[in-house]
This record gives structure tokens, C-alpha cells and sequence, in this order.
């Protein structure tokens, strides 16, 4: 398996944690809309936006990790594979979407959208609105470490996702000589079902599944001028989940303040 016994039980007992604690935080957003106008679009961004988005942020990672285990020994089935891309793509579109849904909060709970002008201004990396929070999260956001996260991670998968190329892991992780024999396998596959000869279609899915390790990167498009690098997909979502935590935590500790 591509991690050692030691990793794969550090990351389950990672994800234990990071989902208790975002269970945690989505309890206290909760606490924060539910007082607000039950029709008020501040309310709807709290609880239907950033708590809604966090279950889904929660949930994606625990699918994530029961289609997948760290200690998984053979590459996955197609369909398990195709199963994790969707819970990857609910998990990078949620993540993406959950911090415009707090800088929504903060500009309404401060009557700040005439201010600002216009809507596509409203975001937290975007300066208009930035320069307008209480300085805590503008350090916060500011800091070369958070900017990079997300121009070149979250904003670039979500963007690949809605627009080019969906984020997607591999059916397997090859030697060289495994790799070359998949791709002969794979032409085969087209003739196969040309001649409709499906029983050697059968068996061809059978020697490939039996090829290579299980594969724990992924990437979206890798033709563009500045392709992504492959991420390790279990250590990835848990620091995203951190980096969530952390910033949630220290939103709702400051969002009723003015600059």
C-alpha cells in the first residue's frame, strides 16, 4: 500500500478528530444564525451557506476515507473510484464556497454590500472587502502561507472543477512496465468492444484491476500552461478541514466587530 501501517493509522485517527471538530463548528454556527430573522439573508448565509457547507465538508471527508482507508492494499473498482471523485468534488466546491458564505456573513452583519458596490467584490481574498475586516482576519488572510492556499489550491480546483477539468485520482499507480501494459490493455479494450467480444472484454478489466498499487494522488488538468501538482488526497483534505477549523473559529470570535 502507498503508506506505511504507522500513516494509514495516523491519518484514521486524524479523521476522527478532524470530524468531531467540525461537527463542533458547525454546532456553533448554528448557535450564531438561529437567533438572526428567520428570513434575513445574513441568517441564510450562516446556516443554509457556512453550516450547511461544513456538513457537506464533514461528510465528504468520512466517505472519503470508508470508499478509501489509508491501508486500502489493491487499486479500487471503478465504480468505488468514481464514487470518491464525487465526494472530492462536493468536498473542493463546499471548501471554495464556504468562506465567500462568510464574507457574505460579515458584510451584511455590517451593512457593508452599498459600501463595497458591488457583489463580485464581496469575498474574503478580495481587497475591497479584506481591507474592511477587524485586523485579525486581515493578518489572517494576508499571510503568504493562506494567500498561496488558496490561488493555487482552492481557487485553481474549483475553478478546474465548474470550468475545465474535474479534480480526479488515477485508477492506479504503475511501475513502468505495469503502466505500459494497462495502456495495451486499454487499446485492446476498443477493439473488444468494436468486434463486441465481450468475454475478453471481461477479462481484460480483470488484469488491470490486478495491476499496480492503489493510487492516493490527485489533480486536475495536466495540459495547461501551469498544471497542478499531484496532492496526496488523505493527508490533503484533513489540512484543508484544519485550515476550515482554524479560520472558523477565529471568524466567529471576531465577526461582530467593526474594523
Amino acid at each position: 500500500m502507498p503508506y506505511t501501517q504507522e500513516q494509514a493509522e495516523h491519518l484514521n485517527r486524524e479523521c476522527e478528530v478532524v470530524s468531531e471538530e467540525l461537527q463542533e463548528l458547525q454546532l456553533k454556527i448554528v448557535v450564531e444564525g438561529q437567533p438572526l430573522e428567520a428570513t434575513s439573508r445574513l441568517r441564510e448565509h450562516l446556516l443554509h451557506g457556512a453550516a450547511r457547507r461544513i456538513g457537506v465538508i464533514k461528510r465528504s471527508i468520512q466517505n472519503i476515507y470508508s470508499l478509501f482507508p489509508p491501508d486500502t492494499p489493491r487499486p479500487l473498482s471503478p465504480d468505488a473510484l468514481a464514487d470518491i471523485q464525487i465526494n472530492l468534488h462536493a468536498f473542493v466546491m463546499n471548501l471554495y464556497g464556504l468562506y465567500d458564505n462568510w464574507a457574505w456573513a460579515y458584510v451584511l452583519r455590517h451593512n457593508l454590500e452599498a459600501a463595497i458596490g458591488d457583489r463580485r467584490r464581496i469575498g474574503l481574498f478580495i481587497e475591497a472587502t479584506r481591507s474592511r475586516l477587524p485586523a485579525p482576519l486581515r493578518a489572517y488572510l494576508s499571510t503568504p502561507a493562506t494567500m498561496e492556499w488558496h490561488e493555487t489550491y482552492a481557487k485553481s480546483f474549483r475553478d478546474a472543477l465548474a470550468h475545465r477539468i474535474p479534480p480526479y485520482l488515477p485508477p492506479a499507480q504503475f511501475t513502468t512496465q505495469e503502466g505500459q501494459r494497462y495502456n495495451e490493455l486499454e487499446n485492446e479494450k476498443v477493439e473488444c468492444i468494436k468486434a463486441m467480444r465481450w468475454e475478453r472484454l471481461d477479462q481484460i478489466w480483470e488484469e488491470q484491476a490486478a495491476l499496480g498499487i492503489p493510487c492516493v494522488t490527485f489533480l486536475h488538468a495536466y495540459t495547461e500552461d501551469t498544471p497542478p501538482r499531484p496532492l496526496m488526497l488523505h493527508p490533503q483534505v484533513l489540512s484543508d478541514a484544519k485550515a476550515v477549523i482554524e479560520f472558523g473559529k477565529l471568524f466567529l470570535e471576531h465577526w461582530h466587530k467593526d474594523a
